[in-house]
């Protein structure tokens, strides 16, 4: 049952107040002596030494499952890596790779590790510039276009170009 308290708590001591927000490891976070139907809830808040990680428990049924806690801080600095001018989203892995994006604030570029998608409703549902310039996109029939070039460029091999006229070109 619980006890109404009229003011807040003071703690004293470096140890939390509540026993079942700090755990060892993953086996005393998932054990369900520790933490069972009748002293756990939807949303309890377990910090794991072992790996600096914080949980919440989203089903008290049954806490020994990996799947009845949700991973709310992966225990590192809250940079998934990279430098401090990029913006990293990466799935730990959850999905069986490690597909990563990257937005690099310094070079501009965006980096894709994994499988790229991407989706579209207009004509230029895949677009490729160089600045301002169009150099390629697909269509909404899935067509790849390149944009045609008002002068030859130079020859690469294996590159590919049309010019205004509609000749194609390819690099030998």
């Amino acid at each position: 049952m619980p006890a109404t308290i009229p003011g807040g708590f003071i703690v004293t001591g470096n140890s939390p107040i509540d026993s079942r927000m700090l755990v060892a490891d993953a086996s005393a976070r998932k054990n369900a002596n520790n933490y069972g139907a009748a002293n756990s809830f939807h949303g309890l808040l377990v910090y794991q030494q072992s790996t600096n990680e914080l949980y919440s428990l989203l089903d008290p049924s049954d806490v020994t499952q990996d799947s009845s806690w949700q991973l709310l801080s992966d225990g590192g600095d809250g940079n998934p890596g990279g430098a401090n001018t990029q913006i990293q989203f990466n799935d730990s892995g959850d999905f069986g790779g490690s597909a990563r994006l990257t937005l690099d604030a310094s070079t501009g570029a965006t980096t894709v590790s994994g499988s790229l998608t991407i989706e579209g409703v207009n004509d230029g549902l895949f677009l490729i510039k160089k600045g301002t310039e169009e150099v390629a996109k697909v269509n909404s029939d899935g067509v790849f276009i390149l944009s045609p070039k008002s002068s030859v460029p130079t020859a690469v091999q294996g590159g590919l170009f049309t010019d205004t006229n509609g000749n194609f070109y390819v690099g030998t």
